[in-house]
């Protein structure tokens, strides 16, 4: 039976550590709702004796030294699902129930403090196309993400994973059936960029609600990853434990910077404002945020993502759909006065994104 692009499916689980997989159990897994058709990008990492002085002019032996694997995915802005992608790449979380609220949960996700743990979480990642491909990568850790609004579309976010090199290609994960290693999300509800509403506040002046001037929006976060570093010879983690001709696979994968880039797309005003800021260099607090249906009482589910330094870089007049629009770039810078790069809350009823999944 032919596997084809309906029968593809990726799915992860928290690891409790980076090395300890995730034990491949019923409900073990949670599907990802990927846009995309992407695979794992694997690749074993070799040498050769080309340039020893053998006495011939080709390479006469290879030798494997170790392994890596990556995979990037983009998915629509489930906002249950998000708070994973966030909590693998930024790290410092926590969860508080709202004011008024019982089943609803407010969680704050921030980049990881570096001198607490360069270690992120983990997961095991599992994809298939079918029987001929179901394989399972474990020590996945956050390689960033895109977050944009656009039109009249949902969010969407793209990101990435980034795995100590090992691939385990006979995986036994099941994907359907009586009791299934990958769980199905039970609530699609998206976030929409209808929904979204951008505030700016330069420093030592008003806010800037933009209203009806807001177009889109995208967030870019990333950090570098000690990739090398993470190959450590005493640890013995070979491909295949215990023998070392298999291939050395990370034992540990840290982060090293923190990065935000961010653009708007705004209508333009009078006396161009945006291009004012670009040239006096002001200090810019930034309000995302996107609002979806009401939970309980008051209380809506809920994104909202605060730059508390930035700056703006560029900002370009663009046509779009007929009219002349502000294309506006910057960066975050950290904030010594609320000791973070960036902070994301998100207003849902998921109970925890460090446990169930």
């Amino acid at each position: 039976m032919a596997d084809t692009q309906s029968s593809r499916g990726y799915a992860w689980g928290l690891q409790t550590d980076y090395v300890t997989q995730k034990t491949i159990a019923a409900s073990a897994l949670r599907r990802i709702i990927a846009s995309d058709e992407n695979t794992i990008d694997y690749e074993p990492m070799i040498q050769d004796d080309e340039d020893w002085a053998h006495g011939k002019n080709q390479a006469t032996e290879q030798w494997l030294e170790a392994h890596d694997a990556t995979v990037q995915h983009s998915m629509a802005g489930y906002v249950d699902e998000l708070g994973r992608i966030l909590v693998l790449n930024l790290g410092d979380y926590g969860v508080v129930t709202p004011g008024g609220g019982t089943t609803s949960k407010e969680h704050t996700f921030k980049p990881q403090n570096p001198s607490v743990s360069r270690q992120g979480r983990a997961v095991t990642y599992a994809e298939t196309t079918g029987p001929g491909w179901n394989v399972l990568m474990p020590r996945a850790v956050g390689n960033g993400f895109v977050l944009r609004g656009d039109e009249k579309s949902p969010l969407s976010i793209d990101f990435g994973l980034q795995g100590a090199g090992a691939i385990n290609p006979a995986s036994g994960v099941t994907w359907s059936g009586g009791t299934p290693t990958v769980v199905d999300p039970t609530d699609r509800t998206k976030f929409f960029n209808t929904q979204v509403a951008l505030r700016a506040t330069p420093q030592g002046e008003s806010e800037v609600v933009y209203g009806c001037r807001y177009r889109s929006f995208e967030i870019n976060y990333q950090q570098t990853l000690l990739l090398e570093a993470g190959f450590k010879p005493g640890c013995s983690d070979f491909l295949t434990p215990g023998d070392p001709e298999s291939g050395i696979i990370r034992s540990a994968c840290e982060f090293d910077k923190q990065m935000l880039d961010f653009s708007f797309e705004v209508d333009m005003a009078s006396g161009s404002p945006e291009l004012v800021l670009v040239q006096n260099q002001k200090p810019i607090v930034i309000v995302v945020e996107a609002t979806g249906p009401i939970i309980e009482a008051a209380i809506a589910k809920k994104l909202t993502i605060t730059i508390p330094v930035a700056h703006y870089r560029t900002t370009k007049p663009t046509i779009k759909n007929g009219i002349y629009t502000f294309t506006i770039s910057g960066k975050a810078f950290f904030d010594y006065a609320t000791s973070k790069l960036v902070e994301v809350k998100l207003v849902n009823t998921i109970t925890s994104y460090i446990t169930g999944w």
